[in-house]
C-alpha cells in the first residue's frame, strides 16, 4: 500500500517503544467496551463484522448491535473503545471495512431505507463524517450485487466484490466486483466466477480469496469460470490491469478430501506479509447441506513468487475447523487465526480459539476465555504489532492481546464525536404520496392508469393507490413494513433472494387504515427485495390525475449523495 504501508510501519514502533510502563509477557484478557448509557454492567456488542487496524492506537469495529449497542461502527484510540457511527455498520455478518488513509475508510452495509439488503451499499468515511453513500435500485440496469470484501490502495484506488452473479442482460457474468478511482465507481464481472471471500493490497496490486461456491454456503448454484480448473480451484487471483487473474495456487491434496472440498475464507495483508486462510468448504459441489467439507484448517503465506500453504500439524485441529479470519503479526512470517466450526457460527456459548501459524508450520492454539462460561467462538481477529492483537467473538465479546504496554491516545479530533448522519442515496428515488410510492420498485404495484375514450376532458383519470405511506424499518433480523391502506383489499407481504420467495406473510383481509406486516429472517437468506401482492375488493372509482402524481418517474442507475463540512 502507499499511504496504509506507512501506518502498518508506524504500528510496528508504536508497539515496540511504547511509554515508559514495565512489560510483562503478553496475554489474551477480555477488554469489552464500557457500558452503553442506562446500561449497569459490560454488555456483547452483537454479532462483529469485521475488525481493521491502522495503527495499534487506530482500529475499528463494525458491529450488528442488539437491543443495547446500536448497530453501527466503534473505533480504538489506544486506551479504549467507543461508539464511533451509529449508521453504515454492520447487519448480517455481510459489513466490511477498508481503511484509505489516516482518517478515510469505507464500509460494505446496507442501503438507505427503503432499500434492503446486507452488502448492497457502500458508505465512504473522510474527517469524521459520512462523505458518500452509494447504492442502486433493484431494477436498475446495473445493479450492485451482494458484497463481502473491500480492500484500498489509498484514497483513489479501492475494490469491493462479492458473489457470483452476472447483470441484468445476461452478457456479464462472474464474481461481481466494484472499483473506485476516486471519482466513480465502476461495475465489473470478473471471469473466474467463485465468490469472493477477502480481498487485499499488497505489493502494488489486489489480492482476493474465493469460496468454491458462487457465494457462502451456496451449493447448487454452477460457477462460471473464465479458464479452465482441471487440477481443481484455484483460490487466490491477483489483479491485472483490470482483471482478477488465477494466481496458480492450489491446496495440499489431503487424503479423503475432494478436490473441491476446501475453500478460502480471509486475505489480509500488513506492510510486509501478505496471508490467506480457510478450512473444509461449506459452498460448490462438495459441500453437505448446512455443513462444510471434512478437512484440515489451511493457512497460507505469500512468499513471493510462491504462495506457500503453511504445513500445519492436522492432528492439532479438527475436521470441521476452519481458519474465519487471520491476520499476519507485523515483522514477523507469522499471523493469527480465528478457528472456527461451522457449527460453532453465531454461538454466544462455545469457548473461542485462536491460533498463532508459521509460514513453517508452527501453530500454537489457545482456548479464551481459559476458564469460566464461554463468550463466542472466535470470529475476527487483528494484530496491530508483536503483541498487540485483537479477537472478537461471534456474541460481540472482545479478548486483548497485550504485554501491558500503555499507547499513545489517538486525540485526533475527527474521531471524537458520534456520527449520526448518513446521506440516504435513495432520496432521488421518492415521489409524493400517490402512486408509485417510490421508484425502487420494491413496493409493486405501479399506479393503474384508466383509458377513457376522448370526451373533451383536460386530464386523464388514475385509480388512486391502494398503499400509501409505505416505510421500512429493521430491528435485528425482524423487517417492519407500516403502510396506509387505502380501502379493503386482501394483502400478503413478499420476500424474495434473487427473483425466488423465500418469505411470506399469511395473506390478511385488511380494512382500509394504518397497518403493520412483519418478517424475521436468517442471516444467510437476507432477502434482495420485497413486494406486496394484493387483491382488491372494491370498486375504486377513478379520480383526475395532477401534475406528477399520475407519472411513473425513475430514477439514475445509481444515486451518490454527498455532504461536506464547514467551518
Amino acid at each position: 500500500m502507499r499511504s496504509l504501508a506507512a501506518g502498518a510501519l508506524i504500528a510496528v514502533a508504536i508497539a515496540s517503544v511504547g511509554p515508559g510502563v514495565a512489560r510483562g509477557e503478553a496475554t489474551w484478557r477480555l477488554e469489552q467496551p464500557a457500558p452503553p448509557a442506562g446500561a449497569r454492567f459490560k454488555v456483547p456488542l452483537g454479532t462483529p463484522d469485521d475488525m481493521e487496524f491502522l495503527a495499534p492506537n487506530e482500529g475499528l469495529l463494525s458491529v450488528e448491535g442488539n437491543a443495547v449497542v446500536p448497530t453501527g461502527l466503534f473505533f480504538w484510540n489506544g486506551r479504549a473503545w467507543r461508539q464511533l457511527s451509529t449508521v453504515c455498520g454492520g447487519s448480517g455478518e455481510a459489513s466490511r471495512i477498508a481503511w484509505a488513509g489516516p482518517d478515510e475508510f469505507w464500509t460494505i452495509t446496507e442501503p438507505s431505507e427503503p432499500r434492503v439488503g446486507s452488502g448492497l451499499a457502500l458508505c465512504h468515511f473522510k474527517d469524521g463524517v459520512v462523505v458518500g453513500s452509494y447504492s442502486t435500485p433493484l431494477q436498475s440496469p446495473d445493479p450492485f450485487r451482494p458484497m463481502d470484501a473491500a480492500a484500498c490502495d489509498g484514497p483513489d484506488d479501492c475494490w469491493f466484490a462479492g458473489i457470483a452473479s452476472e447483470d441484468p442482460t445476461g452478457q456479464r457474468a462472474g464474481a461481481f466486483h466494484l472499483h473506485w478511482d476516486g471519482a466513480n465507481l465502476t461495475t465489473s464481472y470478473q471471469p473466474e466466477g467463485r465468490g469472493v471471500s477477502g480481498l487485499a493490497s499488497f505489493g502494488g496490486t489486489f489480492y482476493e480469496s474465493t469460496l468454491v461456491g458462487a457465494q457462502a454456503g451456496d451449493a447448487t448454484d454452477p460457477v462460471t469460470l473464465g479458464t479452465p480448473e482441471p487440477l481443481g480451484p484455484i483460490l487466490i487471483h491477483r489483479l491485472a490491469g483490470a482483471t482478477f487473474a488465477d494466481a496458480n495456487f492450489l491446496p495440499f491434496p489431503y487424503s479423503g478430501v475432494p478436490a473441491e472440498g476446501v475453500e478460502l475464507l480471509s486475505a489480509k495483508s500488513d506492510a510486509t506479509d501478505l496471508w490467506f486462510s480457510g478450512g473444509g468448504a461449506a459452498s460448490g459441489p462438495a459441500a453437505p447441506h448446512d455443513g462444510s467439507v471434512a478437512s484440515p484448517p489451511l493457512a497460507v503465506h505469500y512468499d513471493e513468487p510462491f504462495f506457500q500453504q503453511a504445513p500445519i500439524d492436522s492432528s492439532l485441529f479438527g475436521s470441521e475447523d476452519r481458519f474465519v479470519d487471520i491476520a499476519p503479526v507485523p515483522g514477523t512470517s507469522s499471523a493469527w487465526v480465528a478457528d472456527q466450526a461451522l457449527s460453532e457460527r453465531g454461538s454466544a456459548t462455545d469457548r473461542a480459539k485462536v491460533a498463532l501459524i508459521g509460514a513453517d508450520g508452527s501453530a500454537t492454539q489457545q482456548t479464551l476465555p481459559a476458564s469460566g462460561a464461554g463468550r463466542g467462538s472466535a470470529q475476527l481477529v487483528a494484530a496491530s504489532g508483536l503483541e498487540e492483537a485483537w479477537m472478537a467473538t461471534s456474541a460481540g465479546w472482545l479478548f486483548h492481546y497485550s504485554n501491558g504496554t500503555v499507547l499513545p491516545e489517538d486525540t485526533d479530533p475527527n474521531w471524537a464525536s458520534t456520527i449520526t448522519q448518513r446521506p440516504n442515496e435513495s432520496v432521488a428515488q421518492f415521489v409524493s404520496d400517490t402512486p408509485p410510492p417510490d421508484d425502487s420498485q420494491l413496493f409493486a404495484p405501479p399506479p393503474v392508469q384508466v383509458e377513457t375514450k376522448a370526451s373533451g376532458e383536460s386530464a386523464p383519470l388514475v385509480i388512486p393507490a391502494l398503499l400509501k405511506d409505505i416505510k421500512v424499518a429493521r430491528r435485528g433480523l425482524t423487517v417492519t413494513i407500516s403502510f396506509q391502506l387505502t380501502r379493503l383489499a386482501d394483502v400478503q407481504l413478499l420476500a424474495k433472494l434473487h427473483g425466488k420467495v423465500i418469505a411470506r406473510t399469511r395473506e390478511e383481509r385488511l380494512k382500509a387504515g394504518k397497518r403493520k406486516l412483519q418478517l424475521r429472517f436468517e442471516r444467510k437468506r437476507w432477502p434482495d427485495a420485497l413486494s406486496f401482492k394484493t387483491k382488491e375488493l372494491t370498486k375504486p372509482k377513478p379520480v383526475p390525475a395532477s401534475g406528477s402524481q399520475g407519472e411513473a418517474k425513475t430514477g439514475p442507475t445509481a444515486v451518490s449523495t454527498s455532504v461536506r463540512r464547514h467551518g
